[in-house]
C-alpha cells in the first residue's frame, strides 16, 4: 500500500469514528460524512484492486450497489458485511463470526424496493458462557425515529430510519418479515433474543426491527 492511500484510508476511517461519536450532529451532516469517508475508502479499495469477497452467488439489481458498512451511530456499529445464501437444509446463513452483518443474497438489495434483510450474532458463546458480544447485542435499544445507514460499493449511502421491533419465536409464521407490498424500500434486521437453550445450540425467540429508506 502506497503511503498516500495509507492516509486516505486514515482519514476515512476517522471521520467515520468522529461521525459516529458524535451524538449532537444533524442527521444530514452526518449522513455527508459518511458518505465523504465511504467514497475516499473506495477509491482507495479501487485502486488497491481488492474486490469484494463472497462465499454465496450474489443477486444483482442495475443501478444498486453492492453494501459494504453498515453504521448504527446510536449503537456506535460501524460493521462490513458479509454474503449469506441458504444452508443445505434451505436455512439462511449467517455470519461466520460476530463482527459482521451478513446481506442475504435472497432479498433485494439494500435501498432497494422490497425487502432487504440483514443478519447478524447478539454474542459468541462457548459452552453455554458468553465469550464476545456479537455485532447486535444491543439492537433491542432502537426504537421508532432512529437513522442509520447503509453505504454500498459504489461510495453511496442510503439513510434508513426504524419503523418498529417485535419479538418472534422460532416455528412462528413469519412471513411479514420477508415481504412487503407498499413499493417502498424496506430492511429488516433479525438477530437472536430471550434465553440460551444449551442443548438445541440456539436463543429461545428472534428480534426484528423493520426499517424503512428515507426518501431523498
Amino acid at each position: 500500500m502506497t503511503s498516500t492511500l495509507a492516509t486516505l484510508l486514515t482519514l476515512a476511517l476517522s471521520l467515520l469514528t468522529a461521525t459516529q461519536s458524535n451524538v449532537a450532529m444533524p442527521a444530514a451532516q452526518q449522513q455527508q460524512a459518511i458518505m465523504i469517508a465511504t467514497q475516499a475508502m473506495q477509491v482507495a479499495a479501487q485502486a488497491l484492486q481488492n474486490p469484494l469477497a463472497s462465499s454465496s452467488t450474489i443477486v444483482t439489481v442495475v443501478g444498486t450497489g453492492l453494501p459494504v458498512r453498515l453504521v448504527i451511530p446510536k449503537l456506535n456499529i460501524n460493521a462490513g458485511f458479509q454474503y449469506n445464501g441458504l444452508t443445505p437444509s434451505g436455512t439462511m446463513e449467517t455470519p461466520s463470526n460476530v463482527s459482521d452483518v451478513g446481506w442475504f443474497t435472497g432479498s433485494v438489495l439494500p435501498g432497494g424496493k422490497g425487502v432487504a434483510l440483514v443478519i447478524g450474532h447478539v454474542a459468541q458463546i462457548r459452552k453455554g458462557v458468553v465469550t464476545k458480544l456479537g455485532v447486535f447485542s444491543d439492537l433491542n435499544s432502537l426504537v421508532a425515529g432512529d437513522r442509520f445507514y447503509v453505504m454500498n460499493d459504489k461510495g453511496e449511502a442510503t439513510t434508513f430510519v426504524v419503523r418498529e421491533s417485535r419479538d418472534y419465536d422460532p416455528t412462528a409464521d413469519a412471513t411479514d418479515v420477508f415481504t412487503s407490498t407498499d413499493g417502498g424500500a424496506h430492511l429488516n434486521f433479525i438477530t437472536c433474543e430471550g434465553t440460551w437453550n444449551q442443548a438445541q445450540l440456539e436463543y429461545s425467540q428472534r428480534l426484528v426491527v423493520f426499517t424503512d429508506a428515507v426518501q431523498q
